[in-house]
């Protein structure tokens, strides 16, 4: 009896955190694009959802989470998640990031669009958006 409720316990706590709302680690040079199917391969414009059940959506570029976020039910993502220009890599809240547009940086899919976690460390000329703006400005 001891036994059948370890085993239980044990998958209990392998199903409570496997259904963890976090960002999921982002495989660059594996994992594809939910919404072009590119391989994602820039470390500087890569973003993610996490939906509220912890499913993760991973997208080469913010401009293709933007686009993908008019097929959904937004009310039931959790987690809107950018890269933060300034740190490769690092994701961020999107709804804290400032979202710059400008030439002099390239994005994977065109529009020329980046995150900040921090406003101070944007240097090249551009417009700058908060989060309600840059969804309007892409859509």
């Amino acid at each position: 009896m001891k036994a059948t409720l370890m085993f239980f316990y044990g998958c209990m706590m392998v199903l409570l955190l496997s259904c963890k709302i976090a960002p999921k680690e982002i495989q660059y040079g594996t994992d594809m694009c939910h919404s072009c199917q590119m391989t994602i391969v820039e470390k500087t414009h890569a973003s993610e959802i996490v939906t509220k059940k912890g499913r993760a959506y991973k997208y080469d570029a913010i401009e293709c989470m933007l686009q993908d976020l008019d097929k959904r039910d937004v009310s039931k993502i959790e987690l809107f998640l950018v890269t933060d220009y300034s740190n490769p890599a690092t994701l961020i809240r999107a709804k804290e990031a400032t979202f710059l547009v400008s030439k002099e940086i390239k994005s994977p899919m065109g529009a020329n669009l980046s995150a900040f976690a921090n406003k101070e460390a944007i240097n090249v000329p551009g417009e700058q958006f908060n989060w309600n703006e840059i969804n309007d400005y892409i859509k």
